[in-house]
């Protein structure tokens, strides 16, 4: 019984001392950050392309489901614009 309690301390130590490196963590990361760049820029390639590539799928597919375009050309006949 009474190892339970200590295990029981134990983690609860643990997800204390967790809980503050996280947050010293993240205060230093948002204390570094320039004051007149505050958003991200997506990165050249990556795992940034391959978002962008879905996003582009998605919009492309929602289009062709709405009978805006066809395989290769938009319904009113102009040529579908290459990514």
């Amino acid at each position: 019984m009474y190892i339970c309690y200590i295990l029981d301390g134990i983690l609860i130590l643990y997800g204390i001392i967790l809980t503050v490196l996280y947050c010293r963590l993240r205060i230093h990361q948002t204390s570094k950050m320039p004051e007149n760049n505050q958003e991200k820029q997506p990165a050249e390639g990556g795992i940034y392309a391959v978002r962008l590539l879905i996003v582009k799928l998605k919009k492309t597919l929602k289009m062709a489901h709405d009978g805006k375009v066809t395989a290769y050309r938009k319904a009113d006949g102009s040529e579908l614009a290459h990514y």
